[in-house]
């Protein structure tokens, strides 16, 4: 029987501004991450005001870097297709780069993928540096009928039973996000909103699982990406492309699980 091959890891990280943020992520990245099962790291710099320098990122990790520069601002589904674009891993792992990895982060993500071709993406439990939750799966928000993050805040995420919990869920977020590279390619037409959610259904369609590991930890800090509110969203547009997109079943699509 033929050996297995180990399949290695591009993690893409979109980054504008904010070069602080993006320096503690590679060092965590740099810090606690598996060696051997990372191919490289490809930062997309989406039209920083101050450009990022290679020289100054390859300073802080041994992992190759790839860096990607944006002339003008685009979306985080536009960023992230440039660096799958580009990246050379047979997975692709999406991370904000207001994220900061844990110890043992990546090994229970991918052991999920890898062992199981019906797996199209799968995702860690985050915390928010207090501790606290910041993403443990999605439940509806009953002021849109769309969803909203579970037991956000809760002050002791370990002991929620629930949020513990690894197996198939609606959907994922985008912000620390393992899939086949094959399969990443985000709808560019929204702007900072559902398009991870948008991705996740396009996987379900496939008839592929969407995977929660909280074994995977990560710290989260939430909304840096967008440069602390310099990016225009319009939330509501965002979720009207997503029900005109998937049409009047849409709200089935939405809250669909493959298991």
């Amino acid at each position: 029987m033929a050996e297995h091959m180990a399949q290695r890891v591009s993690i893409i990280i979109v980054s504008h501004d904010l070069h602080d943020y993006l320096e503690r992520c590679v060092v965590s990245i740099q810090r606690h991450t598996e060696k051997d099962r990372v191919e490289e790291l490809v930062i997309v710099d989406n039209a920083s005001e101050k450009p990022l320098e290679l020289s100054s990122l390859t300073e802080l990790t041994s992992f190759p870097v790839l860096l990607v520069r944006l002339e003008g601002n685009a979306s985080y589904a536009h960023a992230n297709n440039w660096g799958v674009a580009v990246a050379r891993g047979d997975y692709v792992c999406f991370m904000n780069n207001d994220v900061e990895v844990l110890p043992g982060w990546l090994e229970p993500l991918y052991a999920v993928i890898d062992a199981d071709v019906n797996v199209g993406a799968v995702g860690p439990k985050m915390i928010f540096p207090d501790g606290t939750i910041q993403f443990a799966g999605y439940e509806i928000n009953p002021a849109t009928g769309f969803q909203k993050h579970r037991f956000r805040e809760a002050r002791v995420h370990h002991s929620i039973k629930d949020a513990n919990i690894a197996g198939p869920v609606t959907n994922l977020t985008g912000a620390c996000l393992l899939m086949r590279t094959e399969d990443a390619r985000f709808d560019e037409r929204y702007w900072y909103g559902c398009e991870d959610t948008d991705l996740c259904v396009q996987l379900k369609q496939k008839n592929k699982k969407v995977y929660y590991q909280p074994a995977s930890m990560v710290i989260h800090h939430e909304e840096k990406t967008r440069s602390s509110g310099a990016i225009e969203i319009d939330y509501e547009q965002n979720r009207e492309l997503f029900r005109k997109k998937w049409g009047r079943d849409w709200q089935q699509y939405l809250w669909q699980v493959i298991t």
